[in-house]
């Protein structure tokens, strides 16, 4: 079954392939330039892998968290092309695809996207299970639910790896942090890999309401309700 992979929730957009000839990717490290972007890559993907989008069988999307306006492009994309090719659509959390391909880490691996405002968007995994809920968090909390879970040796992985590892390791001395040297990287191969998994196993894709899940209210709604509970 031949897929295609979405993944817009950082400033990397990545692209990913799948099929049974093989896997395609492609990254474009530009900044959040995603809609700009997005079909040009996508059309080279196609066209690299000399696949009609026609063929595809699925189509998949980062659900979160992430950048609002990548992750809202991203699903926009894909429920287009789910609607007009009468394919499944399928969502899947932006942290644990981070993580998925650092399964075999000993320890735990903690998929971090930088959330502005001194906080973090950050899971824990250990053998591929998932170890933390996401979490939206300074990097004390951060550390807290780590060494609470048993968490020692960590690997820090996601496109902001470096400088969330720097702030955790500076709370912490009894955490072991490393840096994953994939870190810059984006997750759109194993998004497309975890995707196609629950499509070859016939599990339903979303329903035309499926949303993002952020984990945090928007800029525009906090500043819309800061103005509502002064008026």
């Amino acid at each position: 079954m031949t897929g295609l992979a979405i993944d817009s929730a950082a400033d990397i957009l990545s692209l990913a392939l799948v099929g049974d000839s093989g896997s395609y990717a492609i990254e474009i490290d530009a900044g959040l330039r995603h809609s700009e972007r997005l079909m040009e890559a996508a059309d080279a993907l196609f066209s690299l892998a000399r696949v009609d989008r026609a063929a595809l069988g699925f189509v998949a999307c980062m659900r979160g968290p992430g950048s609002f306006t990548g992750l809202r492009i991203g699903m926009a994309t894909a429920k287009g092309l789910s609607a007009a090719l009468e394919i499944p659509l399928y969502a899947l959390p932006t942290l644990e695809c981070f993580a998925a391909s650092r399964a075999a880490w000993p320890g735990a691996v903690l998929p971090v996207i930088d959330a502005k405002q001194n906080r973090w968007y950050a899971a824990a995994f250990r053998g591929g299970k998932r170890l933390l809920d996401d979490m939206d968090a300074d990097a004390a909390a951060i550390a807290a639910a780590l060494q609470d879970a048993g968490a020692r040796e960590v690997l820090v992985c996601g496109p902001d790896a470096p400088r969330a590892a720097a702030e955790i390791s500076s709370i912490s001395a009894d955490l072991r942090l490393s840096v994953d040297p994939g870190h810059r990287g984006g997750a759109a191969l194993d998004l497309a890999r975890l995707a196609r998994a629950k499509a070859e196993a016939g599990i339903p894709g979303e329903d035309d309401g499926v949303g993002l899940d952020y984990l945090r209210k928007s800029e525009a709604e906090t500043t819309r309700e800061a103005k509502a509970g002064r008026a």
